[in-house]
């Protein structure tokens, strides 16, 4: 699906990203940590192909971004940054519809697929609201709804080939939502979608992530599943916390609390 090979990104004569390799395959959630600055939204941009890295190789479905036409990238493709207003005093559904414009439908079909992604976080009740007047969190979630409809668009099962891109994408939600989105892009990877999300909780990323890529200064520290981290202290080491490593209640993977 995703291949990044020895990608190196430097801006001026600060490097910012150091010979990252991964691989993201169809029907899995890659979730990238690591500590402020470390360079995971650089890293997204840059396999979302709106940077351009210094070195290094990047495939999508074994053609690189450059050759990929920019219509069919953007149906193939979508990205969720952590920039979410809008200078516009745009409706709800307006804002989705935006996810619709590298497609063709009628004006019934795109009212059905902005009515289904709107279903999916939860926000169709607010569809005719002015944008600028929900609350952050209402807002994420109706960008979320953007980029969903952008690789939904048709409404097929089958999301094989669909690759979305999210840079924090529950940092403002509370903690019923941070739990539904979280359990919603677990169903859009069971229909085959490959979803590279940033996140900073620790705890969500080790129940919800199929693989871990942890980086600090650019450089990855941590490629594995989550399962692997137990009796590791890369987490502590990545972030200079004092935390206490601990077992989930319900499944065999690691969980962190703060000491006192």
């Amino acid at each position: 699906m995703l291949k990044v090979t020895q990608l190196s990104y430097q801006h001026q004569r600060d490097t910012l990203l150091s010979d990252i390799t991964f691989d993201l395959l169809a029907g899995e959630l890659l979730v990238v940590l690591g500590p402020n600055g470390a360079g995971k939204s650089t890293l997204l941009k840059c396999c979302a192909g709106t940077l351009k890295p210094s070195q290094g190789s990047i495939h999508l479905n074994n053609t690189t971004l450059e050759q990929w036409p920019l219509n069919e990238l953007a149906q193939s493709r979508a990205v969720l940054t952590q920039q979410l207003s809008i200078p516009f005093a745009l409706r709800v559904h307006e804002v989705v519809s935006l996810g619709l414009s590298p497609w063709s439908l009628t004006i019934k079909e795109q009212d059905k697929a902005i009515t289904d992604v709107l279903n999916m976080v939860g926000m169709a009740h607010f569809s005719d609201r002015v944008f600028n007047s929900l609350s952050g969190g209402e807002q994420q979630r109706v960008q979320l709804a953007r980029v969903l409809v952008q690789l939904l668009a048709h409404g097929e099962q089958d999301l094989t080939g669909k690759l979305l891109f999210l840079d924090e994408p529950i940092s403002a939600l509370d903690l019923q939502q941070q739990q539904i989105v979280m359990r919603l892009l677990k169903t859009m990877t069971e229909r085959g979608m490959s979803i590279f999300c940033v996140l900073h909780d620790l705890n969500l990323a080790t129940l919800y992530a199929d693989t871990l890529l942890i980086i600090e200064r650019g450089e990855t520290v941590y490629y594995a599943t989550p399962s692997k981290m137990h009796h590791t202290s890369v987490v502590e080491n990545t972030y200079k916390a004092d935390l206490i490593q601990i077992d989930h209640s319900e499944k065999p993977l690691p969980q962190w609390q703060f000491r006192h």
